[in-house]
C-alpha cells in the first residue's frame, strides 16, 4: 500500500514476503524470486529498491561488477558475500553490505533458510534488467528451451544492462551451522 503526503512524497508499507509466487514477484534464471518495490522510473532512474529471496543452499554466481553501487539489507536469515581476492564473510540479519560500483562481488546462501534481503541500487537499471530476465523465461522456460540459445540471450542481456563477468565462482566453504 502507498499514498501521497501533501508534499508529493510517497510513503509505502511493505508487507512481509511470505508469498514469492503472489502479486509482483518475478523469477531469475538462477531460481530466485524478487520483487521491484521502487522503480528507477519513479525516481528519474536514481535509485531502485528491490526485495528478493536467495533459496537455501544457493551456489554461489560468477564474480561480477557493475556500474552501479548495490546496498544490502538483510531482513532474515545470513548471507554470505565475497569481493574478488578477499575471504568470504558471513552477513546476518539487519546488516548492510554496500558494494561500490566496479567491485567485483559474488553472494550466496550457505544455510537451510531463505535469506530475505532489500538491495538499493544506484543509479537504477537492475529493475528493468530483472524485468528482462524474467520476461525472457516466460517466453523459453528454461526447462524447454535450448540452453545455448538460452546462455546467448542471458549474456546479451548481462551485456545490455552493464553486468560484466569477471572471474569464475568463488570455491565456496560451507559455513557451520548452528
Amino acid at each position: 500500500m502507498s499514498d501521497q503526503n501533501e508534499h508529493g512524497e510517497v510513503h509505502q508499507t511493505v508487507p512481509a514476503a511470505s508469498d514469492p509466487t503472489g502479486e509482483g514477484w518475478l523469477s531469475t534464471l538462477l531460481g530466485h524470486n524478487i520483487r521491484i518495490r521502487t522503480h528507477g522510473k519513479e525516481t528519474d532512474n536514481r535509485v531502485t529498491i528491490i526485495e528478493y529471496i536467495e533459496k537455501p543452499h544457493s551456489s554461489p554466481p560468477v564474480f561480477t561488477r557493475h556500474e552501479f553501487v548495490e546496498i544490502f539489507y538483510i531482513r532474515s536469515g545470513t548471507l554470505t558475500f565475497q569481493f574478488l581476492d578477499e575471504e568470504a564473510f558471513q552477513a546476518p540479519v539487519e546488516t548492510v553490505v554496500t558494494v561500490p560500483g566496479w567491485k567485483p562481488h559474488a553472494f550466496w546462501n550457505d544455510h537451510s533458510d531463505p535469506v530475505l534481503v532489500t538491495l538499493v541500487c544506484s543509479p537504477a537499471g537492475l529493475d528493468r534488467f530483472f524485468e528482462a530476465s524474467h520476461a525472457l523465461l516466460q517466453r523459453r522456460p528454461p526447462d524447454t528451451a535450448d540452453r545455448d540459445e538460452m546462455a546467448a540471450e542471458m549474456k546479451a542481456l548481462r551485456d545490455e544492462y552493464g553486468l560484466e563477468p569477471v572471474a569464475p565462482a568463488p570455491m565456496i566453504k560451507r559455513w557451520k551451522t548452528a
